[in-house]
């Protein structure tokens, strides 16, 4: 029975290690002579939403945690997040099939595809290294934050994301 469950307790494995998050960085960048950040100002008349004050408070802890300060006006990193919308299309309907070989015997039946269009964001963050004006470390969560989740679960979910972003920062 072992050899049974084999293939699935690997693929579990595999699923279960999968990363949440993807991250890039400029190798070639000291990221120790960052000692202070800010965060990107929003255009003007935009309101700040919900989840980008979360997003804030998020960032801020892991950032503190490793050492940097907040610095509104002269900072040496620039964050910037945003919530990366994306849409993904879902057929649904009914199918049955039957198949013989001999004498070229079938049965099927269909009824129209159904679409649905599922909206989900993705978290983006970025450090911007304020003398040269570039991107040198960013980091795109995978999983999605949609639109039907709860207050506490969107806390959650970004508080977990933010985390997992940070875990590596900076590279080593």
């Amino acid at each position: 029975m072992l050899p049974f469950f084999r293939p699935i307790l690997i693929s579990v494995a595999i699923v279960g290690c999968s990363a949440d998050v993807a991250t890039d960085y400029d190798a070639q960048v000291n990221y120790y002579q960052f000692k202070t950040y800010q965060f990107a100002s929003s255009p003007a008349n935009t309101v700040i939403t919900l989840d980008s004050s979360r997003v804030e408070n998020a960032i801020t802890a892991q950032l503190d945690n490793k050492g940097l300060t907040a610095e509104p006006n002269a900072a040496d990193l620039t964050v910037k997040h945003y919530i990366q919308q994306q849409s993904d299309f879902r057929s649904y309907g009914t199918t049955l099939g039957f198949g013989y070989r001999h004498r070229n015997v079938g049965v099927a039946y269909t009824s129209p595809s159904q679409y649905r269009e599922y909206r989900y964001g993705k978290l983006v963050v970025e450090l911007i290294d304020n003398d040269n004006n570039k991107i040198v470390w960013r980091s795109i969560s995978q999983r999605k934050l949609t639109e039907t989740m709860t207050s506490k679960s969107r806390d959650e979910f970004i508080d977990e994301q933010v985390v997992e972003m940070f875990k590596n920062y900076p590279p080593q």
